[in-house]
């Protein structure tokens, strides 16, 4: 067993397979044992690090089960590595398991060569040292990261690079030293040692003028910060660099090289071929790849820009390698590679200077040559490249400051760029945003990597493995490896290890391929960034996955970080820049899943979840008030209004259309939350609140499944915690939806329980709406007498005081009634209705009330007039937003008045367009009332086999629901078929 803790924590079994050490409880767990190896680390040490100062009562249990499972994940059964001691627990580590040991004993004798002046032993055990390094010492460990031993293990490396930097002084290696020691020195301002070492090097490089700014610098800090002089060595560098004399023997320049490529000659390099292997398995792509290379082969007057971005493992890097392996011919003077580190774990970004040396230095330029300024630096390499067709692929860049002095200017160059951020201010002629490859593309790319053949019977199970890999290229790998290194591991068995969302990211790491480190990497760049964006953006993240919900807009991120909405926009839009959230529609982000897994991480770590306890209470507050006045929006002149803050009433919306465009908008997170069990985030009573709130806005949407599936969770929920006034809200709106859905007797079963529930409570308000609800119930069954019976009951219940929209309502109910016996009373309650409708500013009421107007109004035998009401309903509906029950009648019903004026083809465009709409909703009752009214129009237009057709998908659609029509469908559909020739 080997554990590196070098970089991220990583262990590594005797076959050399990663082991999967769980969430970041077990990594935490192994983390604080192997920092003091061998020797008993006590139980408060333990608890400490991982709940924080406070563990909570339960912490001794839970870290039982930690230990066990770190114990399984590392073979342990008998716990001889894993020991639990009297008074802690101690992890037994073997010589040469762990790589800090091996690290600081090469180190070690680096210094011991060092001291006795054996140079080439110097560097070869320095370089040994710090071939170890992957990066900061447990970098993925957040709570261990700052520890004594971490800190003491990053002075190590910075003792062992100065050995090496002195060995390769003394022997005379100064090729590429002034790029690392300058990148070291901006690290370390203060460190003598170093700003020493790259004196000496650039005074020994004939870069003389800068080793003596260099001097300068360093002096002003010391003085000015400090109060100190430079010591001794740094004095004495001075004094070498001043004198052109050196303390050891620098290389001999007999004749200096020239400040650009090295002209042909014998000695002259190979072409240029820098690109590393494209990824062996690629699939897919094909569009992005011909746009690319479109641009980048296409003659033109000036350098070709292309920019590939997009969110970690989306497979940025493979494209452009494979894009510019397919283009080597068109650049016959070579094919740099750089890779920018913008997101590599444990590693700052390259600066300019750094890239641009390196670039030079891969044309051939001499190192001494190389400016230290980039602007220098930069006109030399757009020097070096203007009369070459060359193709530049920079890898993985930070930022445009980054990229700007690394572009060629001449016509014959190419540059193929890949970034997290879409990098728009570079002025790229095509940009790629990579999305996560197509079902069908990542079960191919599966197949390939995995070496394995699929079946038939394997279809579902690779279909859900690539879907919990998020579709993403990189944890197709990892899968693909797992699958490719064990033969015997069935898919089904993975796809149980990843559909436990709180394993996931652990099982979508194998040795250096890693999801959860790629993350890491970008949430670290953005809390070690100067700019204050990049905070709130972190910050952010952690609360995105303490709320856990599908979408994010402004609004809400101003809520939970409790800023403006500006603010808030701003820090989205940042997380979108740095693919770490995807825009999904105008002002709406996402993160992909595996974002979102590793959100949940960074917000279930020790300290988090009380941090972030307001953030989420106030965003669920947020919620539940704003939905109260969607409803009331929706809902005018029925009730008391909700309360702004301050106390004032009234709704926050202007208008009903703004209320449904922001249900619309919030609508997948409020489903969500109103989904919760009765021991979900919000509780049984806010859960049921939220529920009664909803469901103006889904009724009127006709969001019928929705509706129905909510409604029975809140019955159940009603039920359970014996809160019966909800359990006879939640019956009503079941019936509701039933309804719209054409199942009237269903519908009516469920208000007589309403009702008996309302009279047990003795809610006379309730049960009279139960009531009025009934009576249009069985006016739909034509069941006259009991309508008119039911009704009368109703209006007995009727108080002394209405509000204007229930007022509107009963004398809807009392109108739809009445149309079975007297027409012409129906249309007077009708329009009594719809004033009342508009006193109370309700544009859902007045809806209902115009279409009813129009249907009694064809009942009368008066299509013109009926016309009338359907286009003042349907105009209505355009200025405030439309009532799905309402708009579906009112179109059918608008239909039915051009049919009997003659106007068929509008009648027949009309059904068109409600066929489409309800199609879209899902609405397979509206489909069929559609198609029963669109054979009519074919009918009269004479073309019979049209309608029969027609008829014959209405009745499959109206089968099994309680619709007036069926009768009449059955009866067209039954009758003999007429000749096509009349």
């Amino acid at each position: 067993m080997r554990f590196a803790v070098l970089g991220s924590l990583t262990t590594i079994d005797d076959d050399g397979v990663a082991v999967a050490l769980g969430g970041s409880k077990p990594r935490s767990l192994l983390a604080v044992l192997l920092l003091e190896p061998n020797r008993t680390v006590p139980l408060d040490t333990v608890m400490a690090v991982l709940w924080g100062e406070e563990p909570p009562p339960t912490a001794t249990a839970s870290l039982h089960n930690h230990v066990a499972r770190l114990r399984r994940s590392l073979h342990d059964a008998d716990g001889t590595r894993l020991r639990t001691m009297p008074h802690g627990l101690e992890m037994h580590v073997g010589e040469g398991e762990l790589d800090r040991d091996v690290f600081e004993q090469r180190v070690r004798r680096a210094q011991e060569a060092r001291n006795r002046e054996d140079w080439e032993v110097v560097e070869r055990d320095a370089g040994a040292a710090l071939a170890l390094w992957r990066g900061a010492p447990f970098a993925d460990v957040p709570a261990v990261a700052g520890h004594p031993v971490a800190t003491f293990l990053q002075e190590q490396r910075l003792q062992a690079l100065e050995c090496r930097f002195e060995a390769l002084l003394h022997l005379d290696r100064l090729d590429g030293l002034a790029a690392e020691l300058g990148v070291l020195v901006k690290e370390h301002p203060f460190r003598e040692t170093l700003h020493r070492q790259l004196m000496l090097v650039l005074g020994r490089t004939d870069r003389r003028a800068e080793a003596l700014a260099l001097f300068r610098s360093l002096r002003r800090s010391l003085v000015e910060e400090l109060g100190v002089e430079p010591g001794p060595a740094v004095q004495e560098a001075h004094r070498e660099v001043l004198l052109r004399s050196a303390a050891v023997p620098h290389r001999a320049s007999p004749a200096a090289p020239a400040a650009g490529p090295r002209p042909p000659s014998a000695g002259t390099p190979p072409r240029l071929a820098q690109l590393p292997a494209p990824p062996g398995e690629f699939v897919g792509r094909a569009e992005h790849m011909a746009e690319i290379r479109t641009e980048l082969e296409s003659g033109r007057s000036r350098t070709a820009l292309a920019v590939i971005s997009g969110m970690p493992g989306v497979g940025k890097t493979g494209l452009a390698l494979h894009i510019a392996e397919q283009l080597r011919h068109a650049f016959p003077d070579g094919q740099l590679y750089l890779n920018l580190h913008g997101a590599t774990p444990g590693v700052a970004p390259l600066e300019p200077a750094d890239a641009l040396a390196v670039l030079l230095h891969g044309l051939g330029v001499d190192t001494r040559r190389i400016p230290c300024d980039v602007e220098a630096a930069s006109a030399l390499l757009r020097s070096a490249l203007a009369p070459t067709r060359t193709l530049l692929v920079l890898d993985d860049a930070a930022s445009v400051s980054q990229i700007r002095p690394l572009l060629p200017a001449g016509a014959g160059c190419a540059v193929l760029l890949t970034s997290r951020r879409p990098l728009a201010t570079l002025g790229a002629a095509t940009h790629v945003r990579l999305e996560p490859l197509s079902p069908p593309d990542s079960a191919l790319l599966l197949e390939q990597a995995s070496g394995r053949s699929w079946a038939a019977s394997d279809a579902e199970p690779v279909a859900r493995l690539v879907a919990l890999c998020g579709h993403l290229p990189l944890a197709l790998q990892v899968s693909a490896a797992r699958l490719r290194s064990r033969r015997t591991l069935p898919v089904e068995k993975l796809v149980e290890r990843l559909a436990r969302q709180e394993d996931r990211l652990d099982h979508l790491e194998l040795e250096d391929l890693s999801v959860r480190r790629s993350l890491m990497a970008a949430h670290e760049a953005l809390l070690g960034s100067d700019d204050p964006r990049d905070g709130d953006a972190a910050a952010a993240l952690v609360l995105i996955g303490a709320l856990d919900l599908p979408e994010y807009g402004a609004p809400l991120m101003a809520t939970a970080m409790d800023c403006t909405e500006r603010s808030a926009e701003r820090t989205l839009d940042r997380l979108a820049e740095v693919a770490l959230l995807q825009e999904v529609g105008w002002g709406r982000y996402a993160p992909h899943d595996l974002i979102r897994d590793f959100a949940r991480e960074l917000a279930g770590r020790p300290g988090e979840q009380a941090r972030n306890a307001d953030a989420v209470e106030r965003s669920l507050r947020w919620y539940q008030e704003r939905l109260a006045h969607c409803a009331a929006a929706l809902r005018p002149g029925t009730g008391r209004a909700p309360e702004h803050a301050g106390g004032r009433t009234g709704t926050v919306f202007a208008d009903t259309a703004a209320a449904l465009a922001w249900g619309a908008a919030e609508a997948p997170n409020l489903l969500v939350l109103a989904g919760s069990g009765a021991h979900g985030r919000l509780g049984p009573t806010r859960t049921l609140e939220l529920i009664n709130a909803l469901f103006p806005y889904l009724h009127d949407r006709g969001r019928v499944q929705d509706l129905e599936r909510l409604t029975r969770h809140a019955i159940t929920l009603a039920r359970s915690s014996g809160n019966t006034a909800a359990e006879g809200r939640a019956l009503g709106h079941l019936a509701s939806a039933y309804y719209s859905a054409g199942h009237v007797r269903q519908a009516l079963l469920l208000l007589d329980e309403a009702v008996e529930l309302s009279e047990h409570l003795a809610d006379d308000v309730a049960r009279m709406c139960h009531l009025g609800n009934r009576a249009a119930l069985l006016r739909e069954l034509d069941q006259d007498a009991d309508a008119r019976a039911t009704l009368a009951r109703c209006l007995a219940l009727r108080p002394d005081h209405l509000a204007p929209g229930e007022e509107a309502m009963l004398l809807g109910h009392q109108g739809y009634v009445a149309e079975l016996t007297d027409l012409r009373s129906a249309l007077s309650y009708h329009l009594r209705s719809r004033e009342r409708a508009r006193e109370a500013g309700s544009a859902v009421i007045e809806q209902v009330a115009l279409c009813n107007m129009g249907r009694t109004h064809l009942g009368l035998g008066e299509p013109a007039r009926a016309l009338q009401s359907f286009e003042e309903a349907l105009r209505v509906m355009a200025a405030d937003g439309a009532h799905w029950n309402a708009e579906r009648e009112t179109r059918l019903g608008q239909a039915q008045a051009l049919r009997a004026l003659g106007r068929l083809g509008e009648a027949g465009e009309v059904c068109t367009a409600l066929l489409q709409e309800a199609a879209t909703r899902g609405d397979s009752y509206g489909r069929g009332l559609a198609e029963y009214e669109f054979g009519h129009v074919l009918r009269a237009l004479g073309d019979e086999r049209a309608a029969l057709s027609r008829w014959g998908s209405a009745l499959s659609a109206l089968e099994g629901t309680d619709a007036q029509v069926l009768a009449d469908l059955r009866a067209l559909t039954s009758a003999p078929t007429v000749a096509a020739d009349g």
